[in-house]
């Protein structure tokens, strides 16, 4: 009953979390459109709230119908929430905002502290894959930002750390993987349509959005 309780909540709270980030974030938009959005008013945003709905009841599932005190359920949710509003803001003006990736390192630290009071063993059994998780995105988004000479933008950097540390080691690399193959496919399929030249800059976080969908529901 506790995990048919969870997801019931996760459901409930997924929305809710993304509504009031968008509203708590608005007034910092610099389009005057953007900071008049009501959320979850535009197909784009229903999608993207589907989708991660659908993740959502598929991690519940991978992990057994577990109660909201699994921790890595705790880790995965937060990041679902936390990425589909990076997805809308850097789709609609390019940008991760640094002041809710800080946020998102308190709530990981909280998670962890609690967790550590909890169950110190299990906290223990978990910190090599957030270590893995963090050392992979360093050392690949790192040599990103280095190699493309700026076209990168440092909030991808920032935020594929914060996705290291909460996916671990066990679902990060399956996000950027999947990420960069729709990333890749879209540019190239663009490119071929003239919509795109090889100068032009594409929003990456909705890519990585995407992914992380794909590496849940993969299970």
């Amino acid at each position: 009953m506790a995990g048919y309780m969870t997801l019931v909540l996760g459901m409930i709270l997924l929305p809710c979390l993304y509504g009031g980030s968008m509203v708590l974030y608005r007034d910092s938009f610099q389009e005057e459109r953007n900071r008049s959005r009501i959320p979850l008013r535009t197909g784009r945003e229903l999608a993207v709230m589907l989708l991660g709905e659908l993740a959502l009841v598929r991690v519940w599932w991978t992990l057994g119908k577990c109660s909201v005190l699994e921790v890595r359920f705790q880790l995965l949710f937060v990041m679902l929430a936390g990425m589909t509003f990076f997805c809308m803001t850097d789709f609609w003006e390019q940008i991760v905002p640094n002041r809710m990736l800080l946020l998102l390192m308190l709530v990981f630290l909280l998670i962890l502290g609690w967790q550590g009071i909890r169950d110190g063993e299990a906290l223990f059994r978990l910190l090599p894959s957030v270590v893995l998780g963090l050392l992979f995105s360093m050392i690949s988004f790192g040599l990103g930002y280095l190699l493309s000479h700026g076209s990168m933008g440092a909030g991808d950097v920032k935020l594929a750390l914060v996705m290291g540390l909460y996916l671990t080691g066990e679902y990060v690399v399956g996000a950027v993987f999947y990420g960069c193959i729709a990333s890749a496919a879209y540019s190239l399929v663009q490119l071929a349509r003239k919509k795109l030249s090889r100068k032009d800059t594409i929003p990456f976080v909705p890519f990585l959005y995407l992914g992380l969908i794909i590496r849940y529901l993969v299970g």
